[in-house]
């Protein structure tokens, strides 16, 4: 008979499972913040001698902070706005409707969704061109909500197949017709759906750089992660302590967020079956 394993023997199993998780994942946060308030930051991983917020204090008197962080929540609140409003509208029929093909069109959604932009940014920046949306916010919101688009109709539809029919069947006895119904009962409980939904794409605009690479041209439109992209050229050498307070400053609104909205991630994403 096999011995079963000492405490000792798990908890040192434990230990070797989680060291690599704190050393490649809190390792660089942990140098992000401390660098971010060092009066001497370097690319090693040290503790500060003497504590400071001269790098925040230099990032927002002598940078276009303001101006970046504002023109990220436009594009960011922008693209939760569309995506959210689309994707909603779009799931009702795509969940209560059934049409020959639907199956064909929800898995094209997601072939869409894997293909990399890299692949079809020539074309989607010569529509841009013809369409005169290239450095405007309008145009990168537009491209920026097409790319969630797909994620975002799985996991509403996969929301509205959650919801009975029923109760929308009980709405319509009362008097109510479908557009009733729809406002009345199935939008108020898809609004954790639309949560996760708005949630991942906010963070999706917020954090992305080649789309306003492509499509912002003038630095009066540039979002924070083309500010943070500058950053390394205009100083000519690297600034750590420029850098790391910009870095700390540019996760705070999708921290913030994530905190806001958690409650409803799992539910979300894990609420109904895939039904077609």
């Amino acid at each position: 008979m096999k011995k079963s394993s000492s405490p000792l023997a798990v908890r040192l199993s434990e230990y070797a499972f989680y060291l690599p998780v704190l050393v490649f994942f809190f390792g660089p946060i942990s140098w992000l913040l401390l660098a971010s308030i060092n009066s001497d930051p370097s690319s090693a991983w040290q503790i500060p001698v003497e504590v400071t917020l001269n790098n925040y204090v230099q990032l927002i008197t002598e940078s276009d902070l303001l101006l970046w962080m504002g023109n990220s929540m436009t594009l960011a609140i922008g693209t939760m706005a569309v995506t959210v409003v689309l994707s909603t509208l779009a799931a009702y029929p795509l969940s209560r409707v059934p049409f020959p093909g639907k199956a064909v069109f929800m898995y094209a959604l997601l072939l869409a969704r894997v293909m990399p932009i890299t692949a079809v940014i020539i074309p989607i920046f010569s529509l841009a061109v013809q369409l005169s949306l290239v450095n405007t916010f309008a145009g990168a919101i537009l491209i920026l909500s097409a790319m969630q688009l797909p994620i975002s109709l799985w996991i509403m539809k996969n929301f509205v197949d959650s919801i009975p029919v029923e109760l929308e069947e009980s709405a319509w006895l009362d008097g109510c017709n479908r557009l009733t119904g729809l406002i009345r009962i199935v939008f108020p409980l898809m609004s954790p759906g639309v949560a996760v939904t708005g949630l991942f794409a906010f963070l999706a605009a917020w954090g992305d750089f080649l789309i306003p690479l492509i499509i912002l041209r003038s630095p009066n439109t540039f979002p924070i992660a083309m500010g943070l992209y500058r950053a390394f050229g205009d100083q000519g050498s690297v600034n750590f302590g420029f850098l790391t307070a910009l870095s700390v400053l540019y996760s705070v609104p999708s921290i913030a967020l994530y905190l806001f909205a958690r409650q409803y991630l799992v539910k979300g994403m894990t609420a109904g079956g895939v039904k077609m």
